[in-house]
């Protein structure tokens, strides 16, 4: 696989269906999706025109899932107004109140990237799955009580669904464009920006980031601009 390829193992087991994207020609993605064991998705492994009518109509789900969260995360970012009612304190349609989702706040980062694994796009995840994928993520003790007051507060802030019948979740495409803004920002700009600028970063380093540079040339300039107003008053 080159290095613009992804793989992924979904449903769990030694049987588990496997999905892989690459890119066709530097034009497209093509994504394929091989379902090892027909009856993780209920349907029975005899060689039959109805088994492959349901197999067939199961793996374009699939890919059809794959494709609108590709999608989403190609929108544009959400407006402010979303931005303050996901990191503020709300109330929802019910009355129930929704605890803010505070951007920068490490273990609010570690849950949404979280759930952004493309494996989710067809099983979900569920309480124990989240505890698992935060906690490697944080580095820190994250138990199934944080797990489930998280996981209520994101369905309190619409960004994720419970699957039908199930204790299983998702993204909403708004809730994966929230993500997706969020830990993106925090993760590629924010975190290295703030890196650069800092003033304690040592000479050698700073000269290596444009940013930390211009920065520090735009610092020196003020530094003087100001030094000379002074000294002319």
């Amino acid at each position: 696989m080159c290095r613009d390829e992804w793989h992924a193992r979904f449903l769990g087991g030694p049987g588990a269906a496997t999905r892989q994207g690459y890119p066709a020609a530097h034009r497209a993605l093509r994504t394929e999706t091989v379902i090892c064991d027909t009856r993780d998705f209920g349907i029975g492994r005899r060689v039959c025109l109805e088994n492959w009518n349901a197999l067939r109509a199961a793996g374009e789900h699939a890919n059809q899932r794959l494709c609108d969260a590709e999608a989403a995360d190609a929108q544009p970012a959400p407006d402010t107004v979303t931005f303050a009612e996901v990191t503020r304190p709300s109330t929802t349609a019910e009355g129930l109140h929704a605890p803010a989702l505070r951007f920068g706040d490490p273990r609010v980062m570690a849950v949404l990237a979280a759930t952004l694994r493309f494996t989710h796009l067809i099983a979900g995840f569920d309480n124990r799955r989240l505890t698992e994928l935060v906690t490697a993520l944080l580095g820190v003790p994250y138990t199934s009580r944080h797990a489930t007051y998280d996981l209520r507060r994101l369905r309190r802030k619409q960004i994720i669904e419970r699957l039908p019948g199930t204790h299983r979740y998702r993204l909403t495409p708004q809730g994966r464009a929230i993500a997706v803004l969020f830990t993106k920002a925090y993760g590629r700009i924010l975190t290295p920006g703030l890196t650069a600028l800092n003033t304690a970063l040592p000479s050698e380093l700073a000269r290596r980031s444009p940013l930390a540079s211009a920065w520090r040339q735009l610092d020196h300039a003020l530094h003087q601009h100001i030094t000379a107003g002074l000294a002319a008053a």
